[in-house]
């Protein structure tokens, strides 16, 4: 008998110890380390880049993790409004609406981020090619996904509508990591092809460990994000408790 509760104690603590190595707090000093080395390895250790451009080029390292942190975290609430379809459960919701919220802070982001390396390297704040013009279209149609969420009242019904909403908006999201390859006529060079790198061993090894620091990033806001939604339904609940009882 006390073997076996001193094996479910020591399998709690171990549980215990995983979520605290997963948790929030953790994923930032993770993400923060990583985008630090990123950020040493691009400004010390990757080239100048031989083009026009020169220094202004180190953008690049930090413009394209923001943008694949913006692309996966819309996957993420892509996912989860299948998974809410499939099984009504309202985690799911939160879920995705968490992935919406952080998939468009980034992207505004990786439009900012854009403009500045569009101005050094094409001599434009903005430019109508493929991949701005796709990445802009995916901001207008998440942008979308919070009006009709404020429009529908019913908790099932507003969690029903977001989540094909997210899935049929999610379309547009691998046609902007693909416009450069569908359409090569645009001004955003193609960097990472199928058994070729395009880039030097430094250039992408610097580029490898911010793409690593943005995603940690992300994976920590999402999981405080998602506890702050559930504390925010916690707290409603408990209102609507109170005031049924103060009736």
């Amino acid at each position: 008998m006390e073997a076996s509760q001193a094996r479910l104690e020591s399998a709690a603590s171990s549980a215990a110890g995983g979520r605290r190595l997963l948790g929030a707090p953790a994923l930032f000093v993770y993400a923060g380390a990583a985008l630090a080395a990123g950020l040493l390895l691009a400004f010390w250790y990757a080239p100048i880049d031989a083009s026009s451009m020169g220094f202004s080029q180190k953008i690049f390292f930090y413009h394209v993790p923001i943008a694949w942190a913006a692309l996966v975290a819309f996957s993420v609430a892509f996912v989860a409004g299948i998974l809410y379809l499939r099984s009504s459960d309202l985690r799911y919701d939160r879920l995705g609406l968490v992935g919406v919220r952080l998939g468009l802070l980034f992207s505004l982001l990786v439009m900012g981020t854009g403009m500045i390396w569009g101005k050094a390297a094409w001599g434009a704040w903005w430019a109508w090619e493929p991949r701005l013009t796709t990445f802009l279209i995916a901001c207008l149609l998440y942008a979308g996904y919070f009006v009709l969420r404020s429009m529908v009242d019913e908790e099932a019904r507003r969690a029903t509508y977001a989540a094909v909403f997210a899935i049929i908006a999610f379309v547009d999201v691998p046609i902007t990591f693909f416009a450069t390859r569908f359409l090569p006529e645009g001004l955003h060079p193609v960097v990472l092809r199928a058994g070729d790198a395009g880039m030097e061993g430094s250039m992408l090894l610097s580029l490898l460990v911010s793409v690593l620091g943005m995603t940690l990033l992300l994976a920590g806001l999402i999981r405080l994000e998602y506890a702050a939604e559930r504390l925010r339904d916690e707290i409603a609940d408990l209102k609507d408790r109170l005031g049924e009882v103060g009736r």
